[in-house]
């Protein structure tokens, strides 16, 4: 193949490409429980958290716990603006930014304090932006919501405190490795939705 016919096989393949909305009740579960797996397993809200996580994991246990601590404050907040109306369209890019830079962080294994706290802050608020499940019912949504904030702050929890305990060598060479795998998947999504934007003029 020619470069010519690569580039506009790619280029048809960016004009085809759709929004994809993945924030309805996951296999017809719904509830608290469907919100919990919701914040698990939306791919960039899972790496948002396992990012997030091996970042406070580098920390000592206080910075960790106030990390954590701010982040499901931000969570806590977002997630209120949700249940309150609050619009969301470009939390996605703006969680999976956020995702990136803290990808490269810790694949460069340094996280100054400087961006520490306002990446934990931003993280936790688009990802309860991001959150908003489609369901019509009020009640239903408030537990969806109520689920994903604790699917999201439990999900955190667990990976920060594991990756504070693996903290020989093997380990950090892995979590730097993970880090720079997370950094270039959030890069190349994001790039995709502004690319597919452009292409479509949506």
């Amino acid at each position: 193949m020619t470069r010519r016919s690569i580039f506009a096989l790619l280029a048809c393949l960016v004009v085809m490409t759709t929004p994809a909305h993945a924030h309805a009740p996951i296999m017809g579960i719904e509830g608290v429980l469907g919100g919990f797996l919701h914040a698990l397993l939306i791919p960039e809200h899972g790496m948002s958290l396992v990012a997030l996580g091996l970042a406070l994991g580098r920390e000592d246990q206080d910075k960790r716990r106030y990390g954590l601590l701010a982040f499901t404050a931000a969570l806590t907040a977002g997630l209120l603006a949700v249940g309150l109306g609050a619009e969301s369209t470009f939390a996605g890019d703006v969680l999976l930014a956020a995702t990136g830079v803290v990808g490269l962080l810790v694949a460069v294994a340094w996280v100054p304090a400087l961006l520490y706290w306002p990446l934990i802050v931003v993280v936790g608020l688009a990802f309860a932006l991001d959150s908003k499940p489609d369901v019509t019912a009020t009640d239903e949504l408030v537990r969806m919501l109520v689920g994903s904030g604790l699917g999201g702050a439990l999900a955190l929890t667990i990976v920060a405190e594991v990756s504070f305990l693996l903290r020989g060598a093997a380990q950090r060479i892995g979590s730097r490795v993970l880090g720079s795998w997370i950094a270039a998947i959030a890069i190349l999504d994001l790039s995709l939705r502004i690319a597919t934007r452009i292409a479509t003029g949506s």
